[in-house]
């Protein structure tokens, strides 16, 4: 009989916590909750310096201080080591010359490795975009800013990259 109910207590004991309700999750529409908030970009030349140039690439926009700033990340490959490349991000699409909204040189440029890699990052003072287009120009260099090696279309959030 004591086996009897030693075996109920410690079956009882066992099965509680399936009985406890757990909390609901919440959903809040706060800019930190968000749940896609990267517009994504792939880079390739431009036509008109393909033969020349093969560079290939990614880029992404992301949200930074809750919105109220933007982080713009850019990585590139099958570049000439050694080169440093500054990169503008544009309102538009590639090839339309839409207005800049950031451009990154010095410091922030594309610095090409030995691998012919680089990768670069800026954050500005400009809410995140929620709608629109844009774009990455990877530039030749600083003294050649007229010429765009790299350039790059965002997608919206949960959208393939045009």
């Amino acid at each position: 009989m004591k086996t009897r109910i030693g075996q109920l207590a410690l079956l009882s004991l066992l099965t509680l916590p399936a009985c406890v309700r757990r909390p609901v999750a919440t959903i809040s529409a706060e800019p930190d909750n968000v749940v896609a908030s990267r517009w994504n970009a792939t880079l390739s030349t431009p036509t008109d310096m393909q033969g020349i140039i093969q560079a290939q690439g990614r880029s992404w926009i992301t949200s930074v201080d809750g919105g109220r700033r933007t982080r713009v990340d850019v990585e590139l490959s099958n570049m000439v080591s050694g080169g440093q490349h500054p990169w503008v991000l544009r309102a538009g699409q590639c090839r339309s010359g839409g207005p800049e909204l950031a451009r990154a040189e010095g410091s922030n440029a594309l610095r090409i490795g030995g691998d012919g890699r680089a990768r670069a990052s800026t954050e500005f003072d400009r809410a995140f975009p929620t709608t629109g287009d844009y774009v990455v120009e990877v530039l030749a260099s600083s003294q050649n800013a007229n010429q765009v090696v790299a350039c790059g279309n965002f997608a919206p959030p949960n959208l393939p990259a045009r």
